[in-house]
């Protein structure tokens, strides 16, 4: 029998750019994902030592240590983002430390992906898929939230100045791709057919038809 191969939520997909620079899309694959849980005045201490980082303790906050990032979800939540192949040392460490104390430590490593936009027009297709202001004067490096990406919720994070990362479900990955390559088609990203063939990818900006004297607004934007 032939050994077992890890693949990637995002394989089959080679990883699109433009050669200008404007945009580009690839999926970095298999970054370990933890989620970390506990009132913050019970575990912060522990985990900014284990991380390396203070944990964040406030919506849109993150922050960044040796051994990886911390995201705010929630009042008691964060995600912890590690290099490929630490997280199970990472978790070990954290739930030494934690010993005692009200909290939890899971790994979601393989439950993720993370896909990495990048280029001048990045923010600009984040824009166009979610109802969240990503405008530069409102949203900036260093800043996460957990929001909708036309049919599916994610996490984002702006890592520089024109460079975010989507961390999705494997079992949307492929959508939210589709759907981000559609919203670079303007500035050259090729199409991408989502695996499933007719999937409506419901683009929050709007195609309008003129039809007489009326306009015909359509917000969902099919692929098959």
């Amino acid at each position: 029998m032939s050994p077992l191969t890890r693949r990637s939520a995002l394989a089959h997909r080679a990883p699109l750019n433009v050669s200008d620079g404007a945009a580009s899309i690839a999926e970095r694959p298999f970054e370990g994902k933890l989620i970390v849980r506990g009132k913050p005045e019970t575990i912060a201490d522990a985990v900014a030592v284990v991380l390396g980082a203070a944990l964040p303790l406030k919506v849109l906050e993150t922050s960044a240590g040796a051994r990886g990032m911390a995201q705010w979800l929630g009042p008691d939540e964060w995600l912890a983002v590690t290099a490929p192949s630490a997280e199970l040392a990472l978790m070990g460490d954290l739930v030494a430390a934690l010993t005692g104390r009200h909290a939890q430590v899971v790994d979601v490593t393989d439950y993720y992906t993370t896909i990495a936009l990048a280029g001048a027009r990045a923010r600009e297709m984040l824009m166009k898929v979610t109802t969240i202001d990503f405008h530069p004067r409102v949203f900036k490096p260093g800043m996460g939230v957990t929001t909708n990406f036309g049919r599916t919720v994610a996490w984002a994070r702006q890592t520089h100045e024109n460079a975010f990362d989507v961390i999705v479900r494997i079992s949307m990955a492929d959508y939210l791709w589709c759907l981000l390559a559609e919203a670079g088609r303007e500035w050259g990203l090729p199409v991408q057919i989502p695996r499933g063939g007719d999937v409506k990818l419901h683009l929050p900006h709007l195609e309008a038809a003129t039809n007489g004297d009326a306009t015909v607004v359509a917000s969902d934007l099919e692929i098959a």
